[in-house]
């Protein structure tokens, strides 16, 4: 709709409202309401994996009612997944292991990502939530930390909810795929998107990017063929402009990127522990600005906020900078525990006996909080 209402100018169709609303001011019908179910475009995902596996005749046998139905609404990844394909479950459906040891990894799982949601995500939102309301008013400086905080907020929100559904999963013999690989330990914007929602991304490569012709067509059906996925990946999000958007410069970033090496083109000065350095800031500045169009309430107000970023425009400061900073290093220590888990995680002798401590400590900590009524940021996709 909002796209709709770009494209013929009008204005109050380019508003991220909710479709009831148009319809009930349309036709006049007061409380009428679209009813969907909540996350549905997670379980669309799964379903449309299954239909097309099962015509490609990947699954090696027949698959009954039940194993459909089981896999389609398995709870545990219903709110925002990880996106599951039936032949990664199929076995564990048929013969879920429980150990003591799954029993163990599975509540410090859970327990990790109630950290991430509960506490971490919930004492970065208060900071950047007035910037949602009217980001017209805060400085290009103020608009650029949103970014960068929304960035690390949504990490936190998204990764915490898919620790707890993995965690579930192992207390009930299943093990569900990673979606999260320490995404800002990034190289560059490709490597990035292998380390973020991964099951996401996967999904898109494997059902949108390949069926289209992938990268065997040549360089420049290769950068339409990025451009369609992600363009269709930012509508999953949403149907309306900002989403598109939002698409269309992820595809074009990749596609850009993918073009210069494969051209070979030097950007950055071939200077040892500079270039990467440089290209990484590079990296994190535009992909953390492109989050824009996931916060601004219509496309006019992200490309407003976007050009007072980039003309360091005055206005309200950001409060709270010191909490942001508490944040990044908190974000560190799960970066390089998601990167390196062999070397960095705690020895199953000691998560029995913490387990119950930290347990109540960070109930305690999010009652006094306030945190425990948070949404999940992509339980509404």
């Amino acid at each position: 709709m909002e796209f709709i209402g770009f494209i013929f100018s009008i204005p109050t169709l380019q508003e991220k409202t909710s479709l009831d609303v148009k319809f009930s001011a349309l036709f006049g019908l007061a409380g009428f309401e679209v009813i969907l179910p909540a996350t549905i475009s997670y379980y669309t995902f799964q379903l449309i994996s299954f239909a097309v596996d099962s015509k490609r005749e990947n699954f090696d046998k027949k698959v009954s009612l039940t194993g459909f139905f089981s896999f389609l609404f398995f709870f545990p990844v219903m709110i925002a997944g990880p996106i599951l394909r039936f032949d990664q479950v199929r076995k564990q459906f048929e013969n879920p292991t429980m150990t003591p040891s799954k029993l163990i990894d599975g509540l410090w799982l859970f327990l990790r990502g109630l950290v991430k949601k509960g506490l971490l995500s919930a004492a970065i939102l208060p900071l950047i939530a007035p910037v949602f309301l009217s980001p017209k008013d805060y400085s290009g400086i103020a608009l650029l930390l949103t970014c960068f905080l929304f960035a690390a907020n949504l990490y936190f929100d998204f990764s915490g909810l898919t620790d707890m559904a993995r965690g579930i999963g192992k207390l009930i013999g299943f093990e569900l795929p990673e979606n999260f690989k320490a995404p800002f330990f990034f190289q560059n914007f490709g490597d990035l998107w292998r380390r973020w929602h991964l099951t996401f991304s996967l999904w898109i490569r494997d059902y949108i990017y390949i069926p289209l012709g992938g990268s065997r067509k040549g360089e420049f059906k290769t950068s339409i063929n990025l451009i369609v996925t992600f363009m269709l990946g930012g509508l999953w999000h949403g149907a309306n402009l900002n989403f598109l958007i939002w698409g269309l410069l992820t595809g074009i970033y990749l596609s850009l990127e993918r073009l210069f090496e494969v051209q070979n083109w030097k950007v950055f000065p071939e200077i040892p522990y500079i270039k990467p350095i440089l290209r990484y800031l590079f990296v994190l500045l535009v992909y953390s600005i492109s989050w824009t169009f996931f916060f601004t309430p219509n496309f006019n107000s992200a490309i407003s906020s976007i050009v007072r970023i980039l003309t360091f425009q005055k206005g309200q400061s950001l409060t709270g900078l010191e909490t942001g900073m508490y944040m990044l290093f908190f974000l560190f220590l799960f970066h390089i525990s998601e990167e390196w888990p062999e070397r960095y995680s705690v020895p199953e002798r000691w998560r029995v006996g913490l387990l119950p401590i930290l347990g109540l400590l960070i109930l305690f900590i999010m009652v006094g909080m306030n945190a425990g009524n948070a949404d999940f940021f992509y339980s509404r996709f």
